[in-house]
């Protein structure tokens, strides 16, 4: 579990969660910041584009997401729900709101917001009020901003974190047994 861990925390640090801001004392140029927040260089020397960026981050973020909300009958994980919860509040508290941080937060809570909200009920809550209130306030009026807190917002107001997410069980049997050929 940690070598999963360490690869997700290398290749998106949201995972962790860390936020780091542009300077030009600290990066020679924006390329640079772009790469050290985990944007890839492709083969022409060109930085992917922020849809390609925002996708990649995304799928970590689910997999994340995944891996926190995972409950097998008689083993512990040892990166479950308490280390989710502790996840979303360092989240909330330590990383300013930005594109970046509120689409990791909304595909992290895509999958691991059920088991989060089904552990900790009225206080998971309360910290999507915050969520809603406080956090999302600072973004700026993007398109790309502007769709994912529509996202995040439509989640907590219809609260879809009362179902459980697609995927959510292993299926009981494989599809390739039952198959008649």
């Amino acid at each position: 579990m940690d070598i999963i861990l360490a690869e997700l925390n290398k290749n998106c640090i949201y995972t962790v969660p860390k936020h780091l801001a542009y300077s030009q004392s600290d990066f020679l140029n924006k390329s640079a910041y772009c790469t050290a927040i985990g944007y890839q260089v492709e083969e022409d020397g060109k930085i992917e584009t922020d849809s390609s960026y925002l996708n990649r981050l995304c799928a970590y973020m689910k997999l994340y997401g995944a891996i926190v909300q995972t409950e097998v009958e008689g083993f512990q994980n040892m990166h479950g729900h308490r280390e989710g919860w502790a996840w979303l509040a360092r989240l909330l508290n330590a990383v300013p709101a930005n594109l970046y941080t509120a689409a990791a937060l909304n595909a992290f809570l895509e999958v691991a917001g059920f088991v989060l909200h089904r552990r900790y009920k009225h206080h998971f809550e309360k910290l999507l009020n915050i969520l809603t209130g406080d956090f999302l306030k600072p973004l700026d009026e993007g398109l790309q901003s502007h769709i994912v807190v529509t996202q995040l917002c439509s989640y907590v107001k219809s609260k879809s974190y009362l179902s459980e997410p697609e995927g959510r069980h292993l299926a009981d049997h494989l599809r390739s047994n039952t198959a008649v050929i």
